[in-house]
């Protein structure tokens, strides 16, 4: 009686260990669906197109078949994506923060897996001082914008936070279904 009870006992562990295994398998399938390539946004690494004492217009590394121009102007900077002859200005005035905003050095590009010519996001850093109070005190966020074949817009912002990477990089990955920001209704995360 003792062997079938430690032999059922032993083949439910098992079930249950290959059952576990298979759901970690899953949730790793779906981590692994996606990937992520970065590009510089820094100074150094672009183009001036435009310069005067109110900011200046640079070309930057493209990705894939976007171009990438970095506006300043009244101490704050913006992207503006161009594909097929189309200009996509991510407002992040308007989306994010109406504060000085300062942008990362790198954009992080996020596709499906081997699928590095079609993105379907992009994460940007902005560096926000949304305190006027104490113009050292900067807020770095991390922007999610949607890559669709119609548009290409804000949808979110990530707080800064533990795993704030990781939590922009599955925003990323839903954010066809989102909707694009307009104004400062953003629901941070």
């Amino acid at each position: 009686m003792n062997k079938k009870i430690t032999l059922i006992y032993i083949l439910g562990l098992s079930l249950f260990g290959l059952a576990s295994l298979q759901a970690n398998n899953r949730e790793l399938d779906s981590y692994s669906m996606y990937e992520s390539s970065y590009t510089s946004i820094a100074q150094k690494d672009c183009r001036t197109l435009e310069s005067d004492n109110l900011g200046s217009i640079e070309e930057c590394e493209s990705f894939a078949d976007m171009k990438v121009t970095v506006i300043e102007g009244d101490i704050k900077q913006g992207i503006t994506l161009t594909r097929e002859s189309r200009r996509y200005e991510l407002n992040f005035r308007s989306a994010v923060s109406y504060d000085f905003i300062s942008l990362g050095l790198e954009l992080e590009w996020r596709y499906k897996r081997n699928q590095f010519d079609n993105p379907i996001a992009l994460i940007t850093r902005l560096d926000v001082n949304d305190d006027q109070e104490n113009l050292d005190k900067i807020t770095s966020y991390l922007v999610i914008s949607k890559i669709t074949e119609k548009e290409i817009c804000v949808v979110g912002k990530v707080e800064p936070q533990k795993n704030q990477d990781e939590i922009a990089r599955r925003m990323a990955e839903k954010s066809s279904k989102m909707s694009c920001i307009s104004s400062l209704e953003l629901k941070l995360i």
